[in-house]
């Protein structure tokens, strides 16, 4: 067999398949394939690295040409990061705009959950009305129909000052009420993402109106009622929303992380589903805050997580829940060729939130490959010689 590329000497952490350990990676067109004895002009030394499945960052917002807060998905490349969700960027009026200009267009594949607001997320001085009256029923249930593959379900921000505190339940109720019908109704899961930080209930209040496989998003958020109880213990109802199947996604971005919170959680055994940025435009590649993904996978490398629990929260998680799972997010041979190499870096760095308390470490992932479809899209200058 001839094959277009083999990883030599990595350390591959593959939570998919159990592996951790020194292992190369061959690759023949677009796939993974089985190793063995064959021709390969292009071999990979990646002695001293760490070679993982693709990462996937599940919380986004990429609607570059159709709001003020997103960033250009194919940016993050350069920071191994292979595909990514936007976190409901666009809304009814302006979805048929996003796919056109992002979903269709992007090397790396890329998924989104809808807001149910039609103007979707503008501008950070322009909030969303989350009113169900004003929903465009009709409308929404056709893009659900028109975009089977590249629509998740709908999001939601329940956070004082964007819904009414007497109201937020309501609302809440309101849109996974209209995801359960509607899903029913088109024969598919339509997935609820809620963004949680600064709820006008309680962390566990909202976690009960959540379905298995819906996303609760900024877990770790510092603001107002967290995840984390006054004596260190983690809200019932958040246990019992996980018990349910209730998805925790950290989405940290730079309001919707607490430290404290993190450590509290973390030392409580509560570790997060998945793990991803909530990058815009005003944080991305801005220090020191949620930079970009290999520096917020560093900060959990910081408070205490395990390698493999990282990597499985940017690869065989989110690969699921996209609907890809065995297609990306592992090394399993027949997968798609997408690969991130890294170099785990012993360097001084600073993690703050937006209180500004801070979290010092010493380690930084940095990638030196990203590989997507078996075509290499970043390769670090001085790497690969």
């Amino acid at each position: 067999m001839k094959y277009d590329y083999i990883i030599r000497g990595g350390h591959v952490v593959d939570p998919s398949r159990n592996i951790d350990g020194i292992e190369d990676v061959y690759i023949r067109g677009s796939r993974i394939a089985d190793g063995g004895n064959g021709e390969c002009e292009h071999v990979i030394d990646a002695s001293g690295c760490l070679v993982m499945p693709g990462w996937i960052d599940f919380h986004t917002h990429l609607f570059r040409e159709g709001s003020n807060i997103c960033i250009n998905p194919d940016m993050m490349i350069a920071q191994g990061t292979t595909a990514a969700v936007d976190a409901g960027s666009a809304g009814s009026a302006t979805y048929e705009a996003f796919y056109n200009s992002v979903l269709s267009r992007s090397l790396m594949r890329v998924k989104a959950f809808l807001t149910l607001y039609a103007g979707g997320q503008l501008d950070p001085k322009l909030l969303e009305d989350f009113n169900p009256a004003l929903y465009n029923l009709d409308k929404i249930e056709r893009l659900v129909e028109r975009h089977p593959d590249d629509m998740l379900g709908f999001k939601i921000r329940i956070s004082r000052g964007v819904v009414p505190d007497d109201k937020g339940m309501d609302y809440l109720k309101a849109v996974v009420d209209i995801a359960s019908d509607m899903g029913a109704k088109l024969g598919r899961k339509l997935r609820v993402c809620v963004h949680t930080t600064n709820s006008p209930m309680t962390a566990g209040e909202l976690a009960s109106a959540l379905r298995e496989g819906d996303i609760f998003c900024h877990c770790f958020q510092g603001a107002g009622n967290t995840i984390v109880l006054d004596d260190g213990t983690i809200d019932p109802g958040i246990i019992a929303a996980r018990k349910r199947g209730v998805i925790f996604d950290s989405a940290n971005g730079r309001g919707n992380f607490g430290v404290r919170t993190g450590e509290k959680a973390i030392k409580a055994g509560f570790l997060p589903d998945i793990i991803s940025t909530d990058l815009t435009s005003d944080k991305f590649n801005m220090p020191p805050y949620c930079k970009n993904l290999p520096t917020l996978l560093s900060k959990y490398i910081t408070m205490g997580m395990s390698i493999t629990d990282i990597v499985r929260c940017v690869t065989e998680t989110p690969a699921r829940i996209m609907g890809l799972a065995g297609q990306i997010g592992t090394l399993t041979p027949g997968a798609f060729a997408n690969v991130t190499i890294v170099k785990q870096k012993n360097l001084r760095i600073t993690h703050k939130d937006f209180r500004n308390d801070e979290l010092t470490g010493d380690v930084l992932l940095v990638p030196q490959m990203t590989i997507i479809d078996g075509e290499i899209q970043y390769c670090q200058t001085d790497f690969w010689y």
